[in-house]
């Protein structure tokens, strides 16, 4: 019993290995084989990249592969199965110092064929350097050779032309990184302690496609547009990016409101003026912040406090 399964499990090698390389047929597109690895990997580590048949496969019962990869930043270091029902191993050769690899993979028979879907091998690299922040797709690509071509076999033993699509670029670099715009020093209107101003331009960079970018204000204000209030100044402003792969980098932006505390009349002095602008706007509450010295929405009696606190005081 022993040998018949092992003669029938050499006599399908070669059945599928006949079909991957003499089918006289090709049908070009009659489904994909992409290369996938997961885009964030870090030197001195191991990455594998899977040989992924795409749905919609007609009965392929065999796979064959010819691929080549950047030796100056990826080392290989084994062949993987894939997942069920590509169980047949059927040849593979690696060529180090060329960086290609050649490979065919099968289904054992009776199994079923496939019909896509699935990862019909895996292969393993060891990532020694990176050449920058985003390695372009040429990491790991499917090689021109006459000799192995890049094919599907179906269970009627028709060779099937493939979509191939090469490795997306993978993350290897260094974080991403962040630059603020410049810190402000600017003045309220007349007779408010309310800044509004535009913050500039936060420039970011690093290894997409994603990145995200937040904010932080000292007081506590959750829209970044919101205005400046000279009770809390100087406000700072940490804005963050972070890639896809967790990193941070930050950078910080100080806002200050540029005016002496309790100066509503734009005098550069605290005194009679200002008292008249927020006894004259007692009670009310206003967008603009007009006599509202405490930054609290409404005039009160805790605005004519500061301002008494405040009497002489003058702009620096």
């Amino acid at each position: 019993m022993r040998r018949n399964r092992f003669n029938n499990l050499v006599q399908g090698a070669l059945f599928c290995a006949a079909l991957l390389v003499t089918a006289p047929t090709l049908l070009a597109g009659g489904t994909s084989v992409t290369l996938v690895t997961p885009r964030c990997v870090t030197i001195g580590t191991d990455m594998i990249v899977d040989l992924r048949i795409g749905a919609g496969a007609p009965s392929v019962v065999g796979l064959q592969s010819a691929l080549s990869y950047n030796g100056a930043v990826l080392q290989f270091v084994s062949e993987e199965p894939g997942d069920a029902p590509f169980d047949l191993p059927i040849y593979f050769t690696h060529n180090s110092a060329l960086s290609n690899l050649s490979l065919a993979v099968g289904i054992t028979p009776p199994n079923a064929p496939s019909a896509g879907n699935v990862v019909a091998k895996r292969l393993r690299f060891h990532v020694i350097g990176a050449a920058g922040d985003c390695t372009p797709d040429q990491l790991v690509q499917f090689r021109s050779d006459k000799q192995v071509r890049n094919l599907l076999t179906d269970s009627n033993g028709t060779a099937i032309l493939p979509v191939l699509a090469s490795l997306n670029e993978v993350n290897l670099g260094p974080g991403p990184s962040i630059t603020a715009a410049a810190d402000i020093v600017g003045e309220p209107p007349i007779g408010s302690m309310q800044l509004i101003t535009n913050l500039g331009v936060v420039t970011a960079s690093g290894c997409g496609p994603i990145l995200n970018l937040t904010f932080v204000r000292s007081d506590g204000e959750l829209v970044v547009s919101a205005p400046f209030e000279r009770a809390n100044s100087p406000i700072s402003i940490v804005w963050t990016v972070t890639d896809e792969c967790g990193r941070s980098s930050s950078d910080t932006q100080l806002v200050t409101v540029n005016v002496v505390y309790g100066d509503l009349s734009g005098n550069g002095i605290v005194d009679a003026p200002d008292l008249a602008v927020a006894l004259n706007s007692w009670g009310t509450a206003n967008a603009a912040g007009t006599g509202d010295v405490d930054g609290d929405g409404t005039i009160n009696a805790k605005d004519i406090a500061t301002l008494l606190n405040n009497w002489g005081s003058t702009t620096p």
